[in-house]
């Protein structure tokens, strides 16, 4: 019994060896990923924006158009502590706004490697857009006011060690599956073409003998028509 896992084993292994390495290390990739990554926080501050006189349809579309431009450089450039030239493009690809087709609210959320950057910098997008707003209300007719504040994250958004290693392991089995998917790919095609040899090599070992039949047969014929010949000769 002993013997015989150990060779189910050993065929497994020939097998499905590969794919099987390749799913193990896309998982250990994923756990190392959220193992060692360094954490990334997240905050998120909530702009408003309203029309009069009851924040109606036109607020709704301020509140989109000011989504988009929440992290551009000169909208970032209204906020009471502006931030630093150096670090300006680099915090805007960390800003993310969004906002409702629904609802005239704009939400801004930051990512930076510690929770109390991650909230500065969405207070300090929301500052900016709502200074930036206001300033043009006589020319769009909203306002815009700061819903709420950023209040700095407890736990980092990122890295997620179960996500990751799901992810891993997903890729790893997407990955694996194809291998193993060529594998049997080339061992039907490596069947198929020696089965087509095989049925080549009969058909023509059938023509070669029947040829040969058909040659033997010939040859008594053609003694016999001979012999006749010779028969008839002596005769006269």
């Amino acid at each position: 019994m002993r013997v015989l896992t150990v060779r189910v084993l050993k065929n497994l292994g020939r097998r499905f060896g590969v794919p099987i390495a390749i799913v193990l290390t896309c998982l250990l990739g994923g756990l190392g990923y959220g193992l060692f990554k360094a954490p990334t926080y997240s905050a998120t501050a909530y702009v408003l924006v309203v029309s009069d006189p009851d924040g109606g349809p036109a607020a709704t579309n301020f509140a989109q158009a000011y989504g988009r431009l929440a992290a551009l450089r000169e909208t970032l450039s209204w906020a009471a502590k502006p931030i630093p030239a150096a670090a300006l493009e680099r915090s805007r690809a960390h800003i993310q706004a969004s906002s409702s087709p629904d609802t005239p609210l704009v939400r801004l959320t930051a990512s930076a490697a510690t929770a109390m950057l991650s909230a500065e910098l969405a207070n300090t997008t929301a500052d900016a857009l709502v200074r930036y707003g206001n300033a043009h209300q006589h020319d769009t007719g909203v306002r815009v006011a700061l819903m709420t504040q950023a209040s700095v994250p407890l736990a980092p958004s990122a890295p997620n060690p179960p996500l990751n290693a799901a992810v891993g392991l997903a890729t790893g089995l997407l990955l694996g599956g194809l291998v193993a998917a060529t594998g049997v790919a080339a061992r039907v095609r490596e069947v198929v073409q020696t089965a087509t040899a095989a049925a080549r090599a009969e058909i023509a070992a059938e023509a070669e003998a029947g040829a040969g039949a058909g040659k033997k047969a010939k040859e008594p014929k053609e003694a016999k028509t001979k012999g006749s010949a010779l028969t008839a000769e002596a005769g006269q």
